[in-house]
């Protein structure tokens, strides 16, 4: 065996153990999943995977690092080429009509594990708060392309879609019926609408009460 290949054998055997992962956890839950049934899975030995993660927990928060919190999504938010604009629409749409992905499960049991195991909760914080970080250089792009006001704050905007995001895989879970098309992306251009520049600009004008008008009239 080169060097070459030698140094690239620990990096294979990762991946396949976060592929394994991934599939018994979704397949099991996590409170249901064993370490020896992932290390089976993945055709290796526990040793092997306590060479490369601490523990069950870590697994569960590398396979979600690792394959993405929002894997349908992955690619738009962080190409820069598409209009922020575009961009939303589509998620917008990928959230009420998209087939929901393994990974996304996997986060939903693994939200519900977090209350019982506060290590799980403060690992899994990371993985959202990195998630988080790419929906907020989304929001600054937006915000360059006058898509949100500068009034607008990151941090609520980027609460906002994640609350959008993890509600869009509990809907899609309990197989709650999407919306009508035409009408989702109404109300998708509405809110945006709504962040927009001249949605600020036009917030500031106060309309003139009709007594400080008449009082503006002529004699």
């Amino acid at each position: 065996m080169t060097p070459r290949k030698a140094r690239r054998a620990p990096e294979v055997t990762r991946d396949r153990l976060l592929d394994a992962a991934a599939r018994v956890f979704v397949e099991a839950g996590y409170d249901g999943t064993r370490v020896v049934d992932i290390a089976r899975e993945a055709g290796v030995t526990t040793g092997a995977i306590y060479a490369h993660f601490r523990d069950k927990a870590d697994l569960l928060v590398k396979a979600l690092a690792a394959r993405g919190v929002e894997p349908a999504g992955k690619v738009l938010l962080t190409d820069a080429s598409v209009p922020v604009a575009t961009m939303l629409r589509t998620l917008g749409h990928i959230a009420v009509e998209g087939e929901l992905h393994p990974t996304e499960m996997l986060l939903l049991d693994a939200a519900t594990a977090s209350r019982r195991e506060r290590e799980l909760r403060d690992r899994l914080e990371c993985v959202i708060g990195t998630h988080a970080a790419v929906l907020a250089s989304m929001v600054e792009r937006a915000r360059a392309q006058r898509v949100v006001a500068r009034d607008v704050s990151t941090p609520a905007v980027v609460r906002f879609l994640l609350i959008l995001e993890f509600g869009s895989i509990v809907t899609r879970t309990l197989g709650i019926p999407p919306p009508d098309p035409k009408e989702w992306t109404r109300l998708i251009d509405r809110l945006l609408g709504g962040v927009s520049p001249r949605a600020a600009t036009s917030s500031r004008r106060r309309p003139r009460s009709p007594r400080s008008a008449a009082k503006r009239l002529p004699a």
